[in-house]
Protein backbone atom coordinates (compact mmCIF):
# COMPACT_ATOMS: atom_id res chain seq x y z
CA UNK A 1 0.00 0.00 0.00
CA UNK A 2 1.09 3.31 -1.08
CA UNK A 3 -0.26 6.33 0.85
CA UNK A 4 1.72 9.99 0.93
CA UNK A 5 0.64 12.64 3.15
CA UNK A 6 0.25 15.59 1.45
CA UNK A 7 -2.36 17.27 4.01
CA UNK A 8 -0.33 20.69 5.13
CA UNK A 9 -2.24 21.11 8.25
CA UNK A 10 -1.08 18.03 9.77
CA UNK A 11 2.21 18.25 8.41
CA UNK A 12 2.95 21.65 10.06
CA UNK A 13 1.66 20.55 13.19
CA UNK A 14 3.99 17.41 13.87
CA UNK A 15 5.99 18.60 16.75
CA UNK A 16 10.15 18.47 15.95
CA UNK A 17 10.86 17.61 19.58
CA UNK A 18 8.30 14.50 19.12
CA UNK A 19 10.07 13.93 15.91
CA UNK A 20 13.88 14.16 17.28
CA UNK A 21 12.38 11.75 19.69
CA UNK A 22 11.07 9.04 17.26
CA UNK A 23 14.27 9.43 15.32
CA UNK A 24 16.57 8.63 18.64
CA UNK A 25 14.14 6.02 18.81
CA UNK A 26 14.55 4.78 15.52
CA UNK A 27 18.37 4.45 15.50
CA UNK A 28 19.11 7.42 13.99
CA UNK A 29 22.30 9.94 15.51
CA UNK A 30 22.01 13.29 15.02
CA UNK A 31 25.17 14.81 12.86
CA UNK A 32 25.03 18.33 13.30
CA UNK A 33 22.59 21.23 14.12
CA UNK A 34 22.28 24.60 13.30
CA UNK A 35 21.55 27.18 16.05
CA UNK A 36 17.75 26.72 16.68
CA UNK A 37 16.96 26.12 12.65
CA UNK A 38 17.38 22.80 11.70
CA UNK A 39 19.11 19.44 12.66
CA UNK A 40 20.39 16.90 10.55
CA UNK A 41 19.90 13.33 11.54
CA UNK A 42 21.53 10.09 9.85
CA UNK A 43 20.93 6.50 9.85
CA UNK A 44 22.88 3.65 8.28
CA UNK A 45 20.89 0.28 7.47
CA UNK A 46 21.49 -3.40 8.09
CA UNK A 47 22.61 -3.59 4.33
CA UNK A 48 25.33 -0.57 4.44
CA UNK A 49 22.76 2.18 2.59
CA UNK A 50 23.32 5.61 4.25
CA UNK A 51 19.98 8.17 4.78
CA UNK A 52 20.04 11.50 5.71
CA UNK A 53 17.03 13.94 7.54
CA UNK A 54 17.37 17.37 7.82
CA UNK A 55 14.81 18.44 10.26
CA UNK A 56 13.57 21.89 10.70
CA UNK A 57 13.24 23.32 14.33
CA UNK A 58 11.16 26.14 13.73
CA UNK A 59 7.54 25.25 12.67
CA UNK A 60 7.11 28.86 11.46
CA UNK A 61 9.05 28.51 8.71
CA UNK A 62 7.20 28.61 5.05
CA UNK A 63 8.85 25.38 4.04
CA UNK A 64 8.02 23.46 7.33
CA UNK A 65 4.95 21.17 5.49
CA UNK A 66 7.25 20.39 2.82
CA UNK A 67 9.89 19.33 4.78
CA UNK A 68 7.92 17.25 6.69
CA UNK A 69 6.52 15.51 3.46
CA UNK A 70 10.19 14.94 2.65
CA UNK A 71 11.03 13.06 6.19
CA UNK A 72 8.32 10.99 5.94
CA UNK A 73 8.84 9.91 2.54
CA UNK A 74 12.75 9.28 3.62
CA UNK A 75 11.39 7.22 6.76
CA UNK A 76 8.66 5.27 4.80
CA UNK A 77 11.69 4.51 2.95
CA UNK A 78 13.73 3.36 5.97
CA UNK A 79 11.60 1.65 7.88
CA UNK A 80 9.32 0.15 4.98
CA UNK A 81 6.35 1.37 6.80
CA UNK A 82 3.36 3.06 5.29
CA UNK A 83 3.75 7.09 6.20
CA UNK A 84 0.12 6.64 8.09
CA UNK A 85 1.83 4.15 10.03
CA UNK A 86 4.68 6.32 10.74
CA UNK A 87 2.36 9.42 10.83
CA UNK A 88 0.17 7.83 14.08
CA UNK A 89 3.19 7.26 15.97
CA UNK A 90 4.24 11.16 15.48
CA UNK A 91 0.58 12.52 15.80
CA UNK A 92 0.57 14.95 18.56
CA UNK A 93 -2.59 17.44 18.88
CA UNK A 94 -3.67 18.65 15.66
CA UNK A 95 -6.73 21.21 16.35
CA UNK A 96 -9.93 20.91 14.29
CA UNK A 97 -8.41 17.61 12.26
CA UNK A 98 -9.88 14.17 11.89
CA UNK A 99 -7.25 11.73 10.79
CA UNK A 100 -9.07 9.36 7.77
CA UNK A 101 -7.27 6.62 5.50
CA UNK A 102 -8.40 5.22 2.34
CA UNK A 103 -7.04 2.26 0.72
CA UNK A 104 -7.20 1.51 -2.57
CA UNK A 105 -5.91 -1.37 -4.34
CA UNK A 106 -3.10 -0.46 -7.22
CA UNK A 107 -3.34 -3.72 -9.80
CA UNK A 108 -0.35 -3.99 -12.47
CA UNK A 109 -1.17 -5.17 -15.45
Amino acid sequence: MIVTVRDPNILSNLDPEKLTSYLQAQGWYQESQVGNKESVWIKTTDFGEEFDITLPLNPGIRSYALRMAEILSILEKVEVRSQLDILSDLITIIPNTEIQGIVIPILFG
